[in-house]
Parts: C-alpha cells; sequence; structure tokens
C-alpha cells in the first residue's frame, strides 16, 4: 500500500523527506479506515454467542492524525527517554506512523487492546527475524502508543527474501505464547448498521467458513503465523532482514501465511519467478493443499469488510452489497 497520501499536516509537524524509508505500514486487505454505526440485531447476537471483542479495531471516522499526534503528547509523560524532535509522518492510515529522531512510534485508535500489544511482544521476546517495539504500550485518551527503534532499509527486498526469512521466523517462533488466530473477526462491527438479512447472511458465511478451518487437514505443522506477509513488511537494515508489523501474530495454520504470496500469484500480481521463489526460499508451495479454497474465501470475505469500512469512510454508495450477499450465500 502506497504512503504516498494527501496529508494536510498540522504546523508543529514536518513531512517524510522523499529519501526516508519507512518501517511500513499495515496493509492487510481489512485494514481501511471506517466508521462504526449501530449494531444490527444479528450482529448482537453473534457477539453475545461468545465472539471475541476486537482487540485491534479500526478507527472511527473521526479518528486521524491530529488525535494521534495528541496520543503522542501524552504518551511522552510516561516516555521520557522518547527524543524530543519533531514528528515526522510516515502513515496515516489504520494506524498512525511517526519518526521521533531515532524511534518509530505507531499510534493506535482507542479501543485498541494494550494487552494484545504486549504479549506480541513478550511472545516474541529476544527476536532476530521481527522488529520488536522496545517497551511496552502506553494507553492515552486519544490511542494506544507504542515505540520502536527506528530502522533504514539499505535495500529492497524481494519475493525470495521474504520466504526465507519467513520460514525462519516460522522456526525461531514455533511455540511463542501468543493469541490464537482469529480471521474475520472485523466482519463482526462491519455488518453493524446493514439490513438484518444481509448481516446474518455475511456472519452464516463466517461462521461456515471457520467451521471448515477447523476441518482442515494441515500441510504443515501448526505454529506462530505473521498474518500480514509481503515484501513490504520486510525491512532489510543493516543487520539483516526483520518482518515489520507484527500486530497480526498468531498461533494457527502457517499456510495462512504462505497463502498470501499463493493468492498474489493467482491474481497476477506477482509473476511465476516470484512466487516459485517465495516456495523455494521457504520450501512448501500451498496451491495444491486442499485448505486453499478455504483460505481464499476467507481471503474475499476480508474483502467485504474492507470495502464496508471503505466506503463508509468516504462517503460511497453500498450499491455492490446485494450482489455480494447472493455470492455469500453459498461460502464455498
Amino acid at each position: 500500500m502506497s504512503l504516498d497520501l494527501p496529508l494536510s499536516l498540522p504546523a508543529d509537524v514536518v513531512a517524510a523527506p522523499d529519501d526516508v524509508t519507512t518501517p511500513g505500514t499495515v496493509t492487510a486487505p481489512d485494514d481501511v479506515l471506517g466508521a462504526v454505526v449501530a449494531p444490527s440485531v444479528q450482529a448482537l447476537e453473534h457477539r453475545l454467542a461468545g465472539d471475541r471483542v476486537e482487540v485491534l479495531p479500526l478507527p472511527t471516522a473521526g479518528w486521524h492524525l491530529p488525535d494521534a499526534l495528541d496520543a503522542l503528547a501524552e504518551a511522552r509523560l510516561a516516555l521520557p527517554d522518547l527524543p524530543a524532535a519533531d514528528a515526522v509522518v510516515v502513515s496515516d492510515l489504520t494506524t498512525v506512523v511517526l519518526r521521533v529522531g531515532d524511534q518509530a512510534v505507531k499510534v493506535y485508535p482507542p479501543g485498541t487492546d494494550p494487552a494484545h500489544l504486549a504479549r506480541v511482544v513478550t511472545g516474541l521476546a529476544g527476536s532476530t527475524t521481527a522488529l520488536l517495539p522496545t517497551g511496552g504500550p502506553v494507553v492515552t485518551s486519544s490511542g494506544v502508543v507504542m515505540v520502536s527503534p527506528w530502522r533504514t532499509a539499505v535495500r529492497p527486498v524481494d519475493w525470495t527474501e521474504t520466504g526465507s526469512l519467513l520460514r525462519r521466523f516460522h522456526d525461531d517462533h514455533a511455540h511463542a505464547d501468543v493469541a490464537a488466530w482469529d480471521p474475520l473477526r472485523r466482519l463482526v462491527t462491519q455488518v453493524d448498521g446493514l439490513p438484518d438479512d444481509d448481516a446474518r447472511v455475511l456472519l452464516d458465511a463466517r461462521r461456515i467458513l471457520l467451521d471448515a478451518v477447523d476441518g482442515l487437514r494441515p500441510l504443515l505443522p501448526p505454529g506462530v503465523l505473521h498474518g500480514d506477509v509481503s515484501p513490504l513488511n520486510v525491512l532489510h537494515t543493516a543487520d539483516g532482514p526483520v518482518l515489520i508489523d507484527i500486530d497480526f501474530v498468531a498461533r494457527g495454520p502457517r499456510e495462512y501465511d504462505l497463502f498470501s504470496a499463493a493468492r498474489r500469484h493467482i491474481t497476477g500480481e506477482i509473476d511465476d519467478a516470484a512466487y516459485l521463489g517465495f516456495c523455494r526460499a521457504y520450501g512448501t508451495d500451498v496451491r495444491g493443499w486442499d485448505g486453499f479454497t478455504v483460505l481464499d474465501r476467507i481471503g474475499r470475505l476480508g474483502g467485504v469488510a474492507f470495502r464496508l469500512w471503505d466506503d463508509r469512510r468516504h462517503g460511497r454508495p453500498l450499491d455492490w452489497l446485494a450482489d455480494a450477499v447472493t455470492e455469500w450465500r453459498t461460502p464455498l
């Protein structure tokens, strides 16, 4: 996802210079700014049936860069070692990333579960394959703040290097104590405000797909997955490559991380050489796995949640929804 966004910056914030290499952004398909509206009956029933509270909520329509800067100012009271330098805006998407001197500050919207963020950092402690924050989350009235060392890329990363790094990450953290994988959890909030039948169809599709995941025969031993694999989330520093954007790290099917590349290959986003380089570096190709279709449908339903949020964010009509609901009456 491009960081070339037209941002309107407050007077005390300077824009990132063109030659600054950023630590990356969240690029998951269901990660875009959106609005939260009144929940439908079906959505409420679905939550009462036992769905977990969203630990990484999407920001509401009114939460933007100024709020993140307020969070940074408040967090400074608890972060005396944070440089006094002006904040350089890196990205303003579902989270806000700022460069402050030699530190990268990531601000999450209000409602983000600090225990989830802390658990990921603790679970990956000592990692040589992931870039970790230097401390725990700081909860403020305008968001949750995490601080990491700023690292500059010395060169681009391709899919082959991504596959090799991902394999090392999976091997190194196979037994990490992190939360269980919980796909499509954001769909529950994104159906809020839809007609009840539409919400029911989408939530039923989610349930069917999650049940299907439980019945899959694994191709790989279960372990820890990154959750958002692409070269954009790898930073090749002077000390070597590391994975960034670790918010979605979870225990679950490692195939999901490999599916990320396979789906891009099928859609033509990456060519044969890039995809085969990834597979050879990792050691597995998931395209022939009988669980591939289930993961593909999970990705597509996540795209529905993405579009609901994005269209609401930009005030666009949901005139495509009827066709989507028709499709999702048959999830598999």
